[in-house]
């Protein structure tokens, strides 16, 4: 019994000392609590944490660190700005390259008319016409100047390029306004304007020639002139006229007189050449106007008739353009031409001829 109650006693012993142990070093590891001092809290953060990692907040915090995220983060944001930035900088680029070519451009010339009813003119100078006339406070674009910088092409007055003065305008950037040198002449026109001319005219000045009796004017071409034979020896005085006849042939009759003898004798030894649209009619020669004897036709008296068919007329019909002069019994003209038209079916024509 002893024995047991010594073993009993030791083994207690045995399990209080590990506890009091264990009990000494936790309390010993929150000195803190007790106000302990430097000795007391130099060993604990060596000794005892790493044997109770439970009680320990810290790796709680080292296997959540703060610091890999915004490392993480800030080259997430930078590549995604990289990558939304790289075809807007290919654009700015180019817009860059388009600014930076804008200033080299060369600014538009303008100018503003700074009086009122100011011409406007077709050339750089008073000795060319006037285009028109602008006024006070509008506004042009220079196309360009003359070689001096006193004139000014302008758009535009009344839809055209015109020319004003320099001296009369306000102008921007006008020293980029190119210089026009395939300028025309001036008009000779122009240049010699009565308002450049003195008032009185000179005084050596002959009278104009009006004031001598006028020369007589050259006679009117003679029809008759220069046509063989006797000329114009027969005139037509009635006729042509037309009677229907069916269209079967061309009957021509005339009446070849002389007016001035027994009011219009018949005359004797003619005949004619007719054409048809430029072609000559079959007429023989053998037949002749008969002297001293008249016919009474549908139509009037006549002394000479002729037929011809259709067969003989170009497009076989008696319309269309005839052409007719008179021939003397050596077969010379003795009239000028004479034109008609023969209606369709209307073939007998009567004309007469007179000679006095």
């Amino acid at each position: 019994m002893h024995q047991i109650g010594q073993r009993t006693r030791i083994s207690t012993r045995t399990k209080i000392a590990p506890m009091a142990l264990a009990i000494a070093l936790s309390l010993s590891g929150c000195g803190f609590l007790f106000g302990g001092g430097a000795e007391d809290a130099t060993p604990t953060p060596a000794v005892e944490r790493p044997v109770v990692p439970t009680f320990t907040p810290t790796p709680v915090t080292e296997a959540s660190p703060p610091t890999p995220e915004p490392v993480e983060a800030v080259p997430t944001l930078v590549i995604a700005l990289d990558l939304e930035a790289q075809p807007q900088g290919e654009s700015t680029a180019a817009e860059a390259a388009a600014q930076e070519a804008e200033p080299t451009a060369t600014p538009q010339p303008k100018l503003t008319v700074r009086e009122n009813a100011v011409n406007v003119r077709l050339g750089p100078g008073t000795n060319y016409g006037l285009a028109g006339a602008v006024n006070q406070g509008q506004e042009f674009t220079i196309v360009g100047s003359n070689a001096e910088r006193t004139w000014w092409l302008i758009c535009c007055v009344n839809g055209k390029e015109v020319w004003v003065f320099g001296d009369l305008t306000n102008r921007e950037n006008d020293q980029f306004a190119q210089v026009i040198t395939d300028i025309p002449a001036p008009p000779q026109q122009v240049a010699q304007a009565p308002a450049q001319q003195p008032a009185a005219p000179p005084p050596a000045a002959a009278p104009p020639p009006a004031a001598e009796e006028p020369a007589p004017a050259p006679p009117a071409a003679d029809p008759c002139a220069n046509i063989g034979g006797d000329g114009c020896k027969f005139r037509l005085r009635g006729g042509p006229s037309f009677a229907p006849n069916g269209g079967t042939e061309l009957k021509l009759q005339i009446h070849f007189i002389h007016s001035g003898v027994d009011g219009g004798q018949p005359q004797g030894s003619y005949f004619v050449w007719v054409e048809k649209d430029g072609v000559k009619l079959p007429i023989s020669d053998g037949v002749r106007s008969i002297a001293l004897q008249d016919q009474q036709g549908t139509l009037g008296k006549f002394n000479y008739e002729y037929k011809v068919g259709l067969g003989d007329i170009p497009g076989n019909n008696v319309a269309g353009a005839y052409a007719i002069w008179v021939l003397d019994g050596n077969g010379e003209r003795d009239s000028q031409t004479f034109t008609f038209t023969v209606p369709d079916g209307q073939g007998e024509v009567w004309m007469q001829f007179d000679q006095g």
